[in-house]
């Protein structure tokens, strides 16, 4: 178990762990004087290494560090929302892309953080897959126009690719699948993907979710074995390189509709 119990010598039964456990796996001994784990219901959320200010939480091979906060750091002054606002309204869908490939270092820097967005349960099961290569993508992308069912969008994206165009991933350096073995994953990965793309804003980069692909994906398996060798369910599909585009200003948007009881 990678949440063991907590440190005797540090705990100063402050009961924030008690208190922030979304299962309830800490509680007061039977003398009310020690905090005790019991880990059987434990999701590695780890909300009880965040939330104790002793440090006192025992835990080993979460195949991560922990990220420390700067003595006595607010972290919503890691970014006040005067700048972030403004950083989320100039988000677009990027469909213009330059040809050339991102370094692993770029793509991995936003895989990494897609990695700490939220999960129902923390469960964790999606994966991605990447696709790089220009023949494996032009592969994909006349696979999918050719399921369309509807002709008349066939037939105009299959005009659109006689013109050496790509109506489907805009000819973006690299495609990103995500897929996984529980077909509940779907809000893990939107929420997953809708991190990866802030991040990759933020190294300079485009991105757009892919609707088309991930509806024929998800509706012919046979295409996705064949294609993509996943097996399982496809939850997402996004583009991501450097955008060949630039926009000059965030266009409005309608406010969202309140309703208060």
């Amino acid at each position: 178990m990678p949440i063991m119990g907590l440190d005797v010598e540090k705990c100063t039964r402050c009961r924030q762990c008690i208190k922030d456990c979304p299962t309830q796996n800490f509680s007061l001994g039977d003398k009310q004087e020690q905090i005790v784990f019991d880990g059987s219901r434990c999701i590695l959320c780890g909300h009880c290494i965040a939330v104790c200010p002793e440090n006192a939480i025992l835990y080993e091979d979460m195949k991560d560090e922990t990220l420390e906060f700067k003595e006595n750091q607010d972290p919503c002054e890691l970014v006040s929302y005067k700048s972030f606002h403004p950083f989320l309204r100039v988000k677009r869908s990027v469909r213009q892309y330059q040809s050339n490939k991102l370094p692993k270092e770029i793509l991995y820097k936003v895989i990494n953080s897609m990695r700490y967005a939220p999960a129902g349960a923390n469960m964790r099961y999606f994966k991605c897959l990447i696709i790089t290569d220009d023949d494996k993508k032009n592969l994909l992308t006349d696979s999918i126009i050719n399921a369309l069912e509807s002709k008349d969008t066939r037939d105009h994206f299959q005009g659109m690719r006689n013109k050496g165009l790509d109506p489907i991933f805009f000819n973006a350096p690299h495609i990103f699948i995500f897929y996984s073995k529980n077909p509940y994953d779907t809000r893990n990965v939107t929420i997953a993907m809708t991190y990866g793309m802030l991040s990759a804003q933020s190294l300079g980069l485009g991105s757009c979710w892919i609707g088309f692909a991930h509806g024929i994906l998800q509706d012919h398996p046979a295409i996705t074995k064949k294609f993509t060798g996943i097996e399982t369910y496809v939850l997402g599909v996004m583009t991501l390189g450097y955008p060949a585009v630039k926009y000059s200003r965030a266009p409005p948007r309608p406010p969202i509709e309140i309703k208060e009881l």
